[in-house]
């Protein structure tokens, strides 16, 4: 009779060695794998946050309308305004849409600041103090005082913001109403800018310039500038063709305004 002989002690170990390098092979493929996708998935939902909060920007200051209000105190406001010390913007919008036919305006009071806020970074378990961008609306222009506004926050992870104003000229100023003309003009009546940079500088993306056209009418500011300057030197070229400079001060063609560097039409072609 033959007699039956199985494994050693030594031949199973080696197995179970081998096994375990393959298992620990894959996992650590697996691992990576998914934690990629983790990532990428990350990096898109918030790529869609920035969009979104773009388009909302862009939305209201391209509707801006020139309609002053009255605030919680009854005091008269612009149809635009900036309050430097909080970093905040308040303006009247237009296009408010209405579809539920209610007995209401479809101008809307918007108003865009910084607040507090605290960002948890799960993958290094570390916590951040951060701010965040909130719009906030109100249903009424006229408010009384105990008129609450509707808050949304569309950005987080910012770290500092700053706001710039451009007039029909192409000035540039940290306030508004603008130090560089508008004088005598009562602050209830002064106009909105014509374009507004944003400037933030976040957690995830670093610093991010943002340019947008303030209302209907702010992307024929300069064309109106353009048509009241005196035609260029003969022997230029029709239009003031000959360079982006003499383009942007005699405003000859489309494609001239647009090389204007200091002016708003300029600005435009970042939106």
């Amino acid at each position: 009779m033959r007699s039956q002989r199985g494994f050693t002690l030594l031949e199973l170990i080696v197995v179970i060695g081998i096994f375990g390098v393959f298992a620990t092979m894959a996992y650590g493929g697996l691992n990576t794998v998914l934690s990629a996708r983790a990532k990428i998935e990350d990096n898109l939902s918030r790529t869609e946050e920035y969009d979104r909060a773009y388009i909302r920007l862009r939305t209201d200051f391209q509707n801006a309308a020139p309609r002053g209000v009255r605030d919680s105190t009854g005091q008269e406001q612009p149809p635009f305004g900036f309050d430097s010390f909080a970093q905040r913007i308040e303006f009247t919008r237009g296009g408010w849409q209405n579809l539920l036919s209610l007995p209401r305006s479809t101008l809307e009071r918007v108003s865009y600041g910084l607040e507090e806020s605290e960002y948890v970074d799960k993958a290094r378990g570390a916590r951040f103090q951060d701010k965040r961008l909130v719009r906030r609306s109100w249903n009424v222009l006229d408010r009384a005082a105990q008129t609450k506004p509707s808050e949304v926050t569309l950005l987080d992870r910012i770290q500092e913001a700053e706001w710039r104003f451009y007039d029909a000229n192409g000035q540039k100023s940290e306030a508004w109403p603008s130090a560089n003309g508008n004088a005598g003009v009562p602050n209830a009546q002064q106009p909105p800018p014509t374009a507004i940079e944003l400037t933030l500088k976040t957690r995830d993306w670093g610093k991010l310039r943002l340019l947008f056209r303030v209302g209907a009418e702010g992307a024929s500011k300069m064309a109106e500038l353009s048509k009241a300057a005196p035609p260029p030197p003969p022997g230029k070229g029709p239009g003031g063709t000959t360079s982006g400079t003499t383009a942007g001060t005699s405003g000859g063609t489309t494609g001239g305004t647009a090389g204007g560097t200091n002016s708003p039409g300029g600005l435009d072609a970042t939106e």
